[in-house]
C-alpha cells in the first residue's frame, strides 16, 4: 500500500470520526437543559397531584443528568397546611439505553437529601414489571413530609436498610424483600392529632414518644408482602407489628391488612397532667374499650390503600402471637 493509499484512508476514516465526536461534544455541552427540566416538571405535575421544583439540570456524562434543587411535595388536603414535601439537594440519574431501544425505561439513581441521608439504586418498568432497589442509608426523618403525611404523626429518626422489590403484571410475579432500621425513632409532638375511628374529628394528641430502635423485616411472594418483623422496644413504649400488604401496579392501588399493637409505659403515661387525663378517658371511651388486650395494652387493625385512606379498627382480641 502506498503512502498516498494510506492518507487517503486515514482522512477517509478519520474525517468522518471526528466530526462524530464534534457533533456529539457539541450536543453534549449545548443541549438545552432548561428545557428538559421545564418538559420533567410539566409532566410530573399532569396529573394535579404532584408538585416538583428543580433548581437546575445539567448533564452527567453521556446518558445521565445532575438535578439540584429538588423539591417534590405532594398537593394536600389541608388548605392552611405546607404540603408534605421532600427536599432533594443533588440527584444523578443515568439511562440504559439499551433499555430505551426496546421502550422500556432503566434508570440507575443517587439522591443527596436535604438534611442528609442518601438514596442509592435501580429503577425499571417494563411492559411485564415494575423493579425498584434502594440502598437508604441515614436518612432524616423529620425532613421526609411525605412519611409524616403517611403516617399521619410527626416524626424523628435515621432511617436506613435495603428494598429490592419486583412488582409484576401477575401476582405469580411480584417478589422481593425489605429490611429497614430506624434509630432513635420518637412519634409525635404534642401537638398534632393521630386520627382514629371513634374519637371523632379531634383525634388523639400524644407527647413525643421515644421509642427506641425499630427494625422491620418483609419478604414478597406472589402478590404479598409478608411482615416478618416489625418491633421497637424504647423508653415510653413497645409496639408491635403484623400482617400484609397486596402489591399491584400502580403502587397507590395496594391495599394494607395488618395489625398494630402499642403497650404504653406507666412513665408515659404520667408524663404530664394533660397525659393523664387523656388515659384516664382511654379507660372508659366506649369507643377505644374494644382496642384494649388482655394484657393491657392498645391494639388496632389497619387496612386501606397506599392512595387513599387509612382505617384504624379497634381489634383488642384478634390475637398477634409475636407481642404475647
Amino acid at each position: 500500500m502506498t503512502d498516498r493509499l494510506k492518507k487517503i484512508l486515514f482522512y477517509a476514516v478519520a474525517c468522518p470520526l471526528f466530526f462524530l465526536f464534534s457533533l456529539v461534544v457539541g450536543a453534549y455541552f449545548t443541549f438545552p437543559y432548561d428545557h428538559v427540566r421545564d418538559f420533567i416538571v410539566q409532566e410530573a405535575e399532569r396529573g394535579g397531584s404532584l408538585q416538583l421544583e428543580i433548581t437546575s439540570l445539567e448533564p452527567d456524562w453521556v446518558t445521565g443528568v445532575e438535578a439540584e434543587g429538588v423539591r417534590v411535595a405532594t398537593v394536600s388536603d389541608d388548605a392552611d397546611g405546607p404540603p408534605p414535601e421532600l427536599l432533594i439537594r443533588r440527584a444523578n440519574a443515568r439511562v440504559g439505553l439499551l433499555s430505551l431501544l426496546g421502550g422500556d425505561t432503566d434508570i440507575d439513581y443517587a439522591l443527596e437529601l436535604d438534611g442528609g441521608g442518601t438514596l442509592e439504586g435501580n429503577y425499571a418498568k417494563s411492559e411485564e414489571s415494575l423493579h425498584i432497589e434502594a440502598e437508604i442509608q441515614r436518612v432524616d426523618l423529620r425532613r421526609v413530609g411525605l412519611i409524616r403525611d403517611a403516617i399521619g404523626l410527626p416524626m424523628t429518626g435515621r432511617l436506613e436498610g435495603n428494598i429490592d422489590l419486583t412488582v409484576g403484571a401477575e401476582a405469580a410475579a411480584t417478589e422481593g424483600s425489605a429490611d429497614l432500621t430506624i434509630r432513635n425513632l420518637s412519634v409525635a409532638d404534642g401537638e398534632t392529632a393521630l386520627q382514629i375511628d371513634g374519637l371523632g374529628s379531634s383525634g388523639l394528641t400524644l407527647e413525643q414518644m421515644n421509642l427506641g430502635t425499630l427494625r422491620l423485616r418483609a419478604e414478597v411472594e406472589r402478590g404479598a408482602a409478608r411482615i416478618q418483623e416489625l418491633h421497637a422496644d424504647g423508653e415510653h413504649a413497645e409496639i408491635w407489628g403484623t400482617g400484609s400488604v397486596r402489591l399491584v401496579q400502580p403502587l397507590q392501588l395496594s391495599s394494607v391488612d395488618m395489625l398494630f399493637r402499642i403497650n404504653f409505659e406507666d412513665a408515659y403515661k404520667t408524663s404530664s397532667p394533660r397525659m393523664e387525663g387523656l388515659f384516664a378517658l382511654l379507660e372508659v371511651n366506649p369507643q377505644i374499650r374494644p382496642a384494649r388486650t388482655p394484657n393491657g395494652a392498645f391494639q388496632w387493625r389497619i387496612q386501606g390503600s397506599f392512595g387513599g385512606r387509612m382505617r384504624m379498627v379497634p381489634s383488642g382480641r384478634a390475637p398477634m402471637p409475636e407481642a404475647e
